[in-house]
């Protein structure tokens, strides 16, 4: 049996090492392997952070959260009773990653902020300190503190290159195009975005590999360049469906609506958003959809339902004023240009 509890640490730290690392197949045929039974206690942190992890990355965030709050538990009991803060760092730190990628950053910021207060006071360094730095930049981004977010992920970067590492150095050069997205810094965001390309044939990921096309996708779409657009949403699109993330290919299919409304194909940008609407994810893609769909109907001259569409966004993004402002903002214009056709 001692033996069994020492092979299940060992493969438990392969396995941390493969997912910083990037190896997520044998990450996921390793940890497939162990039998959570034979796991002792001061390993239960380790063994529920791998398993949010592969969840997260697989999209299944409700049983993700759960197992995340359980390793923090974990962690944070090996922490009082050892001092030694490494397992608990990282728990915080992706669970901080993980609100803010899921829409609820107001929830990452204590525990980034603990994250980086133990970072200090033990000298942790390393994977830890670049992974608690590029969360805190992810953060920042999606609170639309896009200067900030700048500089915790340059700080992230700059690290990175001081330790010879590549570790989420795709992640931070993608954060880092968005943000210059937002800033409207459209050619240092290309730039970011391109510096991707490079590293993936380093280190081939297919789901960055889609991430990076949907962003493109976003920015070519947003300056005008709209067949380079559809090109790279469609790619993004179909890696999505080969690994059948649900979310994320509604996401896709409302930006190739978006695009395929300012080509003037309306008929198809009307069909995209019917299907993203249709078992939709998230409350949030929902409205943002029906917005969509909104302007979309809208330009096909059919008033009514483009009335009914904006009215239910805008009840959505009035109940979230502060965090969907912007979208508040062009719902109203919207219904005032459906009310004044309405009213002629």
């Amino acid at each position: 049996m001692e033996n069994v509890v020492k092979e299940s640490h060992l493969i438990l730290q392969h396995i941390i090492n493969n997912i910083e690392e990037n190896k997520w197949e044998e990450a996921r045929k390793q940890f497939d392997g162990l039998d959570a039974e034979q796991i002792e206690v001061e390993d239960k942190s380790m063994y529920w952070w791998v398993s949010a992890r592969l969840n997260h990355r697989s999209q299944n965030f409700p049983v993700a959260e759960k197992q995340y709050l359980l390793s923090a538990s974990f962690a944070k009991n090996a922490f009082e009773e050892t001092n030694n803060a490494t397992d608990y760092v990282r728990v915080l730190s992706s669970l901080g990653l993980f609100y803010s990628q899921t829409g609820e950053a107001i929830k990452a910021v204590p525990q980034l902020m603990l994250a980086t207060q133990l970072l200090d006071r033990h000298a942790i360094g390393g994977v830890l300190k670049v992974l608690t730095y590029y969360a805190k930049g992810v953060t920042h981004g999606v609170l639309e503190e896009y200067v900030s977010a700048l500089e915790w992920l340059k700080r992230a970067e700059e690290l990175n290159s001081s330790l010879n590492l590549l570790f989420y150095c795709a992640d931070i050069l993608i954060i880092q195009g968005i943000c210059y997205h937002k800033l409207s810094r459209y050619e240092e965001a290309e730039t970011s975005f391109l510096k991707v390309l490079d590293i993936l044939k380093v280190l081939p990921d297919e789901k960055l590999e889609a991430v990076l096309d949907h962003n493109l996708g976003m920015l070519y779409r947003r300056t005008g360049r709209y067949e380079e657009a559809l090109e790279h949403l469609h790619s993004a699109l179909e890696l999505h469906q080969e690994a059948d993330r649900k979310h994320s290919i509604k996401n896709t299919t409302l930006e190739l609506a978006k695009v395929y409304r300012l080509i003037g194909q309306i008929e198809e940008s009307k069909r995209l958003c019917y299907k993203v609407i249709d078992d939709c994810t998230t409350d949030e893609l929902l409205a943002e959809t029906q917005y969509a769909l909104a302007e979309t109907l809208y330009s096909d001259k059919q008033y009514d339902d483009a009335l009914k569409n904006a009215k239910l966004a805008l009840e959505y993004f009035k109940q979230e004023k502060n965090k969907f402002e912007d979208y508040l903002i062009k719902t109203y214009e919207v219904l005032l240009k459906i009310y004044e056709k309405k009213d002629s």
